[in-house]
């Protein structure tokens, strides 16, 4: 699916380019960025780059660039499972610099992809989940998705099992907001 172009107050929300590719590499070999994430440690930047390709090829797919107003890339979201009308996974969100962290540009890149896929998409249905001990846990309670349980030992990462909390949100749950 073509990922659209969102702007907030300080941010632009945009496609992911193949020159972003290089960025992305280089922030998921940060332990900071990918603590809560099932991204491997070590992956190559051919694996970074094939799920890149991969990604553009799905339909159900979709990958944006998280950047201040100035056009400096500074965090990545990809878009999993998306049946327009129906559902979709916000399947990865970060801000690679932790310094950028506790803003409010997470909050507003994800009220940003929730409008969206409410307001455009037509969702009945947004999920996401997360890591045991995962600090963006409380912004996504604080922007109203609602806990669905535990999926146990669900996520592999260099070779250890995670628990994974899934969260959700329905229409009615953001028309309410």
């Amino acid at each position: 699916m073509k990922a659209p172009y969102l702007t907030t107050e300080d941010l632009i929300l945009r496609p992911s380019v193949f020159e972003d590719l290089n960025y992305f590499y280089e922030w998921e070999q940060q332990p900071a960025v990918t603590e809560f994430f099932s991204i491997r440690d070590g992956q190559t930047l051919e694996e970074v780059t094939r799920k890149f390709i991969a990604d553009s090829d799905d339909p159900s797919a979709m990958q944006l660039t998280i950047c201040r107003k100035d056009g400096t890339p500074i965090g990545r979201i990809v878009m999993a499972d998306i049946i327009e009308g129906w559902k979709a996974e916000l399947w990865r969100i970060y801000l690679a610099d932790p310094a950028l962290r506790g803003k409010g540009y997470g909050k507003q890149a994800m009220q940003a992809m929730m409008q969206y896929c409410f307001e455009e998409l037509k969702l009945e249905r947004l999920y996401l989940d997360h890591y045991t001990g995962n600090p963006a846990a409380g912004l996504y309670l604080h922007l109203g998705f609602q806990y669905e349980g535990v999926l146990r030992r669900n996520c592999r990462k260099n070779g250890k099992l995670y628990d994974v909390h899934l969260m959700s949100m329905l229409r009615e749950e953001y028309e309410a907001l």
